[in-house]
């Protein structure tokens, strides 16, 4: 692998700078070393070894690998970290915050990896993969960031690991837990799976307003009968009981009913038809009353940031990395915390006046590998006058 880092190009550095309190200098450097290598490695399987070749100056790898393996450190306090310099940024609106719980499958090859087990994903179906109940904390001004975790291992695996069973839904109350509110109105965000009694009632608990997908095929009480959600559905839409609304500057067709639920209690139902389409998408929401259709489907488009969050955190690797069965969440967390810095970055360059306007994450990653290139580039230069011509290729060894 051709070594071509040479250095932390110094924005980036000065943003790495506000985690040496949480590090000795040995683990420091290789945090450095841990996160620029998650930067540029770019797509592809790496692990310890690979990143470790990224760099002209290497390290013995006994080093790195007890960073990942033995480390004395806190990987919660470090994301915290990364979280708020990415909050102070912008000047958060401090109205409505919202929290996406989802899932996130990362393909496996082996079995040595914490918690692997056989996972459904809507991308790849059934894979040996690794499974991950995550949080992202989405805010109205457009700041997204991942902020909590839990590994979701099957019974069997749990019990051959000596560990306790929680299903998907009990991780996610464990999220909704430990949450600390930072803003007047906290709206939790799901898919159907996650549309059950458990996780509304920790969010009535803490007294958080919930959106989210429902199944058609949900019992509930409209109008003093019990249907399945279709039947009501079906019966607005051949009534006319829909109308025209724009959210976001999309146009469908929607309708609000309030009904109950038997697992759930009073909830609203919303059900959209987009204009271009003829699938009908149903929303359950504790939005009563006050809340028209345009505000519900408003907050559950916020939910797509989970999804161009992870297409950015695979552009990093995310899945790709093979590290052994103790790291999973680790690695998780690191990556998480890259993305958050290449926000930060991208943020701050045009009000340096490095570029004009905002880079895009891929766009930030090639500034950062260039910048790195640059170093590599003096390096080569200094040696040309100082040292022998076996000396020049055994510091651009790509062997």
């Amino acid at each position: 692998m051709f070594a071509f880092i040479a250095g932390v190009p110094g924005r980036l550095r000065n943003l790495l700078s506000r985690f040496k309190g949480f590090f000795t200098r040995p683990q420091y450097d290789n945090f450095c070393r841990a996160v620029l290598g998650m930067i540029v490695s770019g797509r592809g399987e790496h692990d310890v070894k690979s990143m470790n070749q990224l760099f002209v100056e290497r390290k013995r790898q006994s080093s790195l690998n007890r960073f990942f393996t033995e480390s004395r450190w806190g990987v919660e306090d470090v994301v915290q970290e990364g979280g708020k310099l990415l909050l102070n940024e912008e000047e958060i609106d401090q109205s409505t915050e919202y929290k996406v719980v989802d899932d996130a499958v990362c393909r496996k090859y082996g079995s040595r990896t914490e918690m692997v087990c056989c996972n459904y994903s809507s991308t790849m179906g059934t894979v040996l993969s690794r499974d991950c109940v995550t949080s992202l904390y989405v805010n109205s001004d457009g700041v997204w960031l991942q902020d909590g975790l839990r590994l979701y291992g099957s019974e069997r695996r749990c019990r051959e690991r000596g560990a306790e069973f929680k299903t998907k839904v009990q991780l996610a109350c464990e999220l909704v837990d430990e949450h600390r509110p930072g803003a007047g109105r906290t709206m939790w965000l799901w898919d159907s799976w996650y549309m059950v009694r458990g996780t509304v009632e920790r969010c009535r608990a803490h007294g958080y307003s919930w959106t989210g997908g429902v199944r058609s095929s949900r019992m509930v009480f409209y109008e003093s009968r019990r249907h399945r959600l279709q039947e009501p559905v079906e019966r607005l839409l051949s009534e006319g009981g829909f109308h025209d609304v724009v959210v976001d500057g999309e146009s469908c067709q929607a309708c609000k009913v309030e009904v109950f639920t038997p697992k759930i209690g009073r909830a609203s139902i919303v059900m959209d038809v987009r204009a271009d389409a003829k699938d009908v998408h149903t929303l359950c929401t504790d939005l009563l009353g006050c809340g028209g259709v345009e505000e519900v489907v408003g907050h559950a488009l916020r939910r797509g940031c989970v999804d161009q969050f992870y297409r950015e955190a695979r552009f990093l690797g995310l899945g790709e990395y093979r590290f052994r069965g103790s790291e999973a969440a680790l690695i998780h967390a690191l990556v998480s915390l890259a993305h958050a810095l290449l926000d930060v970055l991208r943020r701050r360059l045009p009000r340096y006046g490095v570029v004009g306007k905002p880079l895009s994450l891929e766009a930030a990653v090639e500034w950062v590998r260039r910048k790195t290139m640059h170093f590599f580039m003096r390096r080569v230069r200094e040696a040309a006058t100082e040292k022998s011509t076996r000396s020049i290729l055994r510091l651009i060894d790509t062997s």
